[in-house]
C-alpha cells in the first residue's frame, strides 16, 4: 500500500507527487464559500471507493442537510452512504446526548475517538476545528485539546481534515494560532476579484515528508468535484 493517499483530486495530488502521506494530520484553512466542505467529501469519498471508511464530523450543520448538499456532485456515491463506508455525524448531539460540557477536553477527544472506532474510518474530516475551540473558550485548553487531538488521531492512524474557519483576506491560518503548529500540513484556501467575478485559490502551505509546490492555484467547483489549473493558465470567463 502506498504511504500516500489519493485525495481524489488530480490537480492535488500532482502537486502533493501521489496525495496526502497516510496518517498526516492536515489543516484546511479557508473563509466562507472557498470550498472546504467540498474537498473533504471529495477526499473521503475518494477513499471510500477503495474501500476506506470515512467519516466527516459536523459541529455546524445537521447531517441531512450536508448530505443533500453534497449528492449533486458526481463523486458522490448514496451507496457508500447506506453501506456505512461513508458516515456524516452531527457531532453536537453526542454532546447532548452523554451530557458533555464542551470545556470539558477529555470527553470531548473521547467523543471523537468513539466515532472514529464505531466507524471503522481511516479518513476523517471534522468541521471544525475552529466551532471546537470556540466552544471550550479557554487559550489554555484549546492549546491541550489541539495537541491530545492531534495525538489521538495518530494512534488511531487516521488520515485527517481539520477545517479552519479564518476570515477572508487574512494572512493566518487559524483563529486560536496553534492548530497550524500541531498540523502536518496546511493548504489555504481563498479567492480574489477579477472583472467582478470572485476567483477561488489553493495554495500548498506545508506538507511534511512530500516536496510540493506552494503555488497557487485557481479552484473551480465543478459537477465531478473540484478542479485545479496553474494561475497562467486559469482562463476565467
Amino acid at each position: 500500500m502506498s504511504d500516500q493517499l489519493e485525495t481524489g483530486i488530480k490537480g492535488l495530488d500532482d502537486i502533493l507527487n501521489g496525495g496526502i502521506p497516510k496518517g498526516h494530520c492536515v489543516l484546511l484553512a479557508g473563509s466562507c464559500g472557498t470550498g472546504k466542505t467540498v474537498m473533504c467529501h471529495q477526499f473521503l469519498f475518494s477513499g471510500a471507493a477503495k474501500g476506506e471508511n470515512g467519516v466527516y464530523i459536523s459541529l455546524v450543520e445537521p447531517s441531512e442537510k450536508i448530505i443533500k448538499n453534497m449528492s449533486s456532485f458526481r463523486f458522490f456515491d448514496q451507496k457508500l452512504v447506506d453501506e456505512g463506508k461513508i458516515s456524516v455525524l452531527d457531532m453536537t448531539q453526542d454532546v447532548r446526548l452523554k451530557g458533555i460540557e464542551f470545556t470539558n477536553v477529555e470527553g470531548l477527544i473521547g467523543i471523537i475517538r468513539s466515532i472514529i472506532e464505531d466507524t471503522g474510518a481511516t479518513r476523517v474530516a471534522i468541521d471544525s476545528i475552529t466551532a471546537l475551540c470556540e466552544n471550550i473558550g479557554e487559550k489554555s485548553k484549546i492549546r491541550d485539546f489541539v495537541l491530545e487531538l492531534g495525538f489521538q488521531l495518530m494512534y488511531l492512524e487516521c488520515t485527517t481534515i481539520m477545517i479552519s474557519e479564518i476570515p477572508p483576506a487574512t494572512f493566518k491560518y487559524s483563529m486560536f494560532g496553534v492548530e497550524e503548529f500541531i498540523a502536518d500540513g496546511v493548504i489555504l484556501l481563498g479567492d480574489f476579484e477579477r472583472k467582478g467575478d470572485l476567483i477561488r485559490t489553493l495554495q500548498v502551505i506545508k506538507m511534511r515528508g512530500v516536496a510540493h509546490s506552494r503555488n497557487k492555484q485557481v479552484m473551480k467547483i465543478m459537477d465531478e468535484g473540484i478542479n485545479l489549473l496553474p494561475m497562467f493558465k486559469a482562463e476565467v470567463e
